[in-house]
């Protein structure tokens, strides 16, 4: 009989290792190669062990398991702390890997305000001990496929506090000088979120206007940058674009992308779930500026400044929301051609993971209709009752609620879902996959 340790490694290597080649291979799918290479030590084993485990509490909605998992959780932490201890032992691939899948398992248990701030600290660890390994470290392909899971989740924590970029973040991205066109695509993009966090966290509050004419030009400027990034990505980043024949309830509109693999989709939403974020603070701004000083320069160096930039802001976010939701079916399987009789095969957790942040950001955005607002919802819900991730019924409530959750509930508050509210800066979110 199969353990439930190696059940729940399957489980894990299943839903988040996809396999594959070059841009097909998702960030975590350098652990196939260490499986294959290494003798796995306790820490590594049981930090997949409780991932898995969490995601088979999930989806057979079995708390006994989540029990197990928690076990296996502190047992790894108990293993890590003691390598820490060690200084050849901190520098080891696997201490660095153990660390940032503890991370995933906060993120994929996000019960409370704690979880996020564990989270956080896995990041910050994380990223400590890739100083300490030295940028040398990058030459291998091991090391480098660490950099830029570890570089994902930074970015992530750092738009969630709106805390700036840690250099060593900037520095190594700039000095990476071996990467495919593909690859040095995804840094460029990096890059352009790394500028937005810096932005972001140079001010007190969103609703900081103290100096509305820096804020705008530079998160313009960025905007800039974003566009052309978008119009000059190398070929293997172009996806397609079907028109459905009639009507389906997966689809949102009368079209749905197909992307090369889930890597590409992946880093499309990133580049509209981070441009939502730009010209959402641009519009803040700009607003702010012309009804309380209408008299500013940058409003009248240009003719008709206000009105042209709020035009095209409105118009890039409602392009940006629809393209996210046209990306959801590639994600959640959609197939038109399925037969119907047949059974559905499952969605990868993963897949689900890295659509939760950019769909909500998309549902949440004030100027949707509230026939995306609620389209968006029910593909949350889906995620969440069909996949397995409870993250995403929370999410999918707040938006029938129209709420946008700034504030962690308790779980008592809500007796129809099974974790607390969260913000389209959760730590829920963490799992959307900066990991380019």
């Amino acid at each position: 009989m199969t353990s439930p340790e190696d059940q729940a490694t399957c489980f894990f290597f299943q839903n988040y290792v996809l396999g594959g080649e070059d841009l097909s291979r998702g960030t975590l799918d350098y652990l196939s190669d260490i499986y294959i290479s290494e003798e796995i030590g306790g820490g590594l084993a049981d930090s997949i062990s409780s991932l898995g485990m969490v995601g088979l509490a999930n989806f057979w909605k079995a708390p006994n398991i989540m029990s197990n998992a928690t076990i296996k959780y502190n047992a790894a932490m108990r293993t890590i702390s003691t390598q820490l201890r060690d200084a050849e032992q901190a520098k080891a691939d696997q201490t660095l890997i153990s660390i940032l899948l503890m991370g995933l398992y906060e993120t994929n248990t996000c019960s409370s305000r704690q979880s996020m701030e564990a989270w956080t600290k896995h990041i910050t660890g994380a990223t400590a001990l890739m100083q300490l390994r030295g940028k040398e470290a990058l030459r291998t392909p091991l090391g480098y496929q660490m950099f830029l899971h570890l570089r994902g989740q930074v970015l992530t924590s750092c738009i969630q506090r709106h805390a700036p970029i840690p250099q060593i973040i900037t520095d190594w991205s700039n000095e990476i000088d071996f990467e495919t066109p593909e690859q040095a695509a995804a840094t460029a993009l990096v890059n352009l979120c790394s500028r937005y966090c810096n932005l972001r966290s140079s001010m007190s509050s969103f609703h900081d206007y103290s100096d509305p004419e820096r804020i705008i030009t530079t998160a313009c400027a960025i905007d800039n940058d974003y566009d052309l990034w978008a119009k000059t990505v190398p070929l293997q980043y172009i996806y397609q674009t079907v028109t459905l024949r009639e009507r389906n309830e997966e689809v949102f509109s009368d079209h749905y992308h197909v992307y090369p693999n889930l890597w590409i989709a992946t880093a499309w939403n990133n580049y509209r779930a981070c441009r939502l974020l730009i010209h959402e603070l641009i519009l803040d701004q700009l607003c702010h500026l012309y009804l309380n000083n209408p008299e500013s320069p940058l409003l009248w160096n240009d003719t008709c400044f206000f009105e042209n930039q709020v035009l095209a802001s409105n118009t890039t976010l409602l392009q940006l929301c629809h393209d996210i939701c046209a990306s959801a079916p590639f994600y959640l399987g959609f197939d038109p051609n399925a037969d119907k009789r047949m059974p559905r095969a499952i969605p990868k957790a993963i897949s689900g993971n890295l659509l939760l942040w950019p769909l909500y950001s998309a549902g949440v955005t004030d100027l949707v209709s509230d026939m995306m607002r609620d389209w968006v919802a029910g593909r949350l819900r889906w995620i969440s009752d069909v996949i397995g991730i409870r993250q995403a019924a929370p999410l999918a409530l707040s938006l029938r609620r129209k709420q946008d959750h700034l504030e962690w509930k308790d779980e008592k508050e809500d007796d129809d879902v099974t974790s607390p509210s969260s913000s389209v800066e959760s730590p829920a979110m963490a799992t959307m996959g900066y990991d380019f």
